[in-house]
C-alpha cells in the first residue's frame, strides 16, 4: 500500500496547511478591557508600535504633552509607559491617552522611574484620524521626570 504523504516533505507541508487554516479559523477575541497586550492571531491584521518619546525634565502636569492623528483604523493593544528617573520629594506621575479628549484607558497608568507600567484598555477601537493625546499628571514637592516614553501597541483593521 503506498502511503498518502510519501516523504517528510509532503507531510510538513501538510501540517503547515492545517495549522494555518485553524490559526486563520480561530479569528481574534478582543476583551473590553484588559491589562496584558494580546497576541494578535496570524491574518489578524497588521500590529504596529507607536512610540512617544518626551525628552528633557518634566515637573509638572501637561495636557496634550503630545498630538497625533492615528494613520488608520485600528484596535489598541496595549499601551506602556516608563521614564529614566524622576526627583523630588514623593513625585508622582500618571500617563493617560486620550481619544477626543476622552480616555481610552480605565484609569491613567502610574509610573515608577526606571519601570514599565502596563495601563488596561478600556476602549480599544480607534477610528481612522482619530484626534489622541498624551497626558501627564505630576505631582509631589519639586517634582521632576526625565525621559518619558509611551508606547502605544495597535492593529491595523
Amino acid at each position: 500500500m503506498k502511503p498518502l504523504f510519501p516523504n517528510l516533505f509532503h507531510r510538513f507541508a501538510v501540517l503547515l496547511a492545517l495549522s494555518i487554516a485553524l490559526t486563520i479559523g480561530a479569528g481574534t477575541f478582543l476583551p473590553a478591557a484588559r491589562a496584558a497586550t494580546p497576541n494578535v492571531a496570524v491574518g489578524a491584521g497588521q500590529v504596529a508600535v507607536i512610540p512617544i518619546f518626551i525628552a528633557g525634565q518634566r515637573t509638572t502636569t501637561t495636557a496634550a504633552v503630545a498630538r497625533f492623528t492615528m494613520p488608520f483604523p485600528c484596535d489598541v493593544l496595549g499601551v506602556t509607559a516608563s521614564a529614566r528617573a524622576s526627583g523630588g520629594t514623593t513625585p508622582t506621575l500618571t500617563v493617560d491617552v486620550q481619544k477626543a479628549a476622552v480616555s481610552i484607558l480605565s484609569a491613567p497608568v502610574a509610573v515608577t522611574a526606571g519601570a514599565v507600567a502596563e495601563a488596561t484598555v478600556a476602549t480599544a477601537a480607534i477610528a481612522d484620524e482619530s484626534a489622541m493625546t498624551v497626558d501627564l499628571a505630576i505631582t509631589g514637592t519639586n517634582p521632576t521626570w526625565d525621559d518619558i516614553m509611551v508606547l502605544i501597541t495597535v492593529a491595523r483593521k
